[in-house]
Order: C-alpha cells, then structure tokens, then sequence
C-alpha cells in the first residue's frame, strides 16, 4: 500500500530542499511566515504543513535571495503586487525535488477525518485501523455516534504503511509510544513555564519552542540511531 498526501512537514520540507538550497532550515522558513511572506496551514496538533502553492512561493523567495541577491522586503513587495503570480503550472520544482503531492478530496485542514473516510479514500482494511487503535498508534474518537481520527494522524498512518515493507507491523511499532509520551513530557516541561508567564504572546511561543525542540529532538535521535547502527554494520566488515 501506498499513500500519496497534499502537504509536507516542515521537516520534510527542509529536507528535499537542502539540495538545491543547503543553508535552508526550519528556523528559516518560520522567520519567512514570522515577516509574512508565507502562511502555511496548521493540523489540529498546530504543526506547519505545506501545500504545492506554499513549496513553490518558497522556492521563488529562496531563489530570489540566492541568484538575484533579493533582500526579503523586495521579494514580498514583489509577491504582494497586483501583477505577480505563482505559476503552478510550473511543476519543475516539484519533479526535482521528487515530490508525490496530489489535491486530496480528504480536507486535512480539518480537525478530524472520519474512520470510514479514510478507510475509502485509502484503501486501508479495518483490521490494519484496528490494529494501529489497539496499539496505541492512533485513538478513535466517537463525534455523534461516528469514528473519527484526527487529520494530524495520517501522517503516522502513512509511516506505518511504510513500515510494512519491512515486515515491521503496528504491534511492533507500540514501544514508540512510551518514547513519544516521555518525549512529549520532556519538551512540556520546558514550555509550560512560557504558557504560564500570562503575556499576550504566550501561546505563539510556546508553540514556535515546541516546533523547534521537536526539530531538535528529531535529528538527535536521528544521528543516535545512524551511529549505533554504523557501529553494528561496522562488525561485519
């Protein structure tokens, strides 16, 4: 089974990018939606996704800077004018950077995607969402005597399709929530004393550190799996 999505993380997006664009990074591409050049939509769990629209505005802002020297306040005059407009059509950018990116009838701005919905739309049996319920990979939730998951989820679901290749099944996969619980608890921590401190702006940085933690965590973990597994390798020479 594969799923094809309408969006990328922020981390996904940063990652096709560092190609083309090798000082790219997270931090840069909120500070670009901090000056109002790009707004890309949140999931119920407030993480960025970003449309085809949203990669290829990116793509023309990098560009800009990169081969014409733009500074960032001529590049969004240039974009708010009456006469600019992204050419969608132009989907170079989008084969180079080997992007499987469709317009889903399935709304992800949406809180939630019915159990039913995504079963349909996906072609996924109703033993393989059991399973992922059952083992703590994503939870129902019933909305007027209906299933429902929330749309953040899919990407999880997406993963452990991938997953499946390998023979690795959600009953395999159950031990990774006790590392995303005390994950989760660990970056709390840290940001429950600036959702605590009363100012206006609280909840926007709050969320912008637990964007980046998690970005942080992520590639530590990353780089700490990729030497163990070096070193394993590394024995059989």
């Amino acid at each position: 089974m594969k799923n094809k999505k309408n969006y990328l993380t922020i981390s996904e997006l940063v990652e096709k990018f560092k190609k083309f664009y090798p000082d790219i990074s997270a931090s840069k591409i909120r500070f670009l939606e901090s000056r109002g050049l790009i707004e890309p939509k949140r999931t119920a769990s407030r993480y960025r996704i970003f449309n085809k629209e949203d990669i290829l505005k990116i793509n023309f802002i990098l560009k800009m800077q990169r081969d014409y020297y733009l500074p960032l306040d001529a590049i969004k005059e240039k974009i708010n004018s009456i006469d600019f407009k992204l050419s969608t059509e132009d989907k170079d950018i989008i084969k180079q950077l080997k992007l499987d990116i469709y317009d889903s009838s399935i709304s992800y701005k949406s809180e939630f995607v019915s159990v039913y919905e995504l079963a349909h739309k996906h072609k996924l049996e109703q033993d393989f969402i059991n399973d992922l319920t059952e083992n703590g990979i994503i939870k129902f939730e019933e909305i007027d005597g209906q299933d429902f998951i929330r749309s953040s989820d899919m990407e999880i679901i997406k993963i452990v399709i991938e997953f499946t290749k390998f023979g690795i099944h959600s009953k395999h996969l159950k031990f990774f929530e006790n590392f995303s619980t005390r994950e989760s608890s660990f970056i709390q921590q840290i940001v429950f004393p600036v959702l605590m401190s009363g100012s206006s702006d609280s909840f926007k940085k709050a969320s912008e550190i637990v964007s980046e933690l998690e970005d942080l965590i992520s590639k530590f973990r990353s780089l700490m799996v990729k030497r163990e597994n070096k070193v394993f390798l590394e024995k059989y020479k």
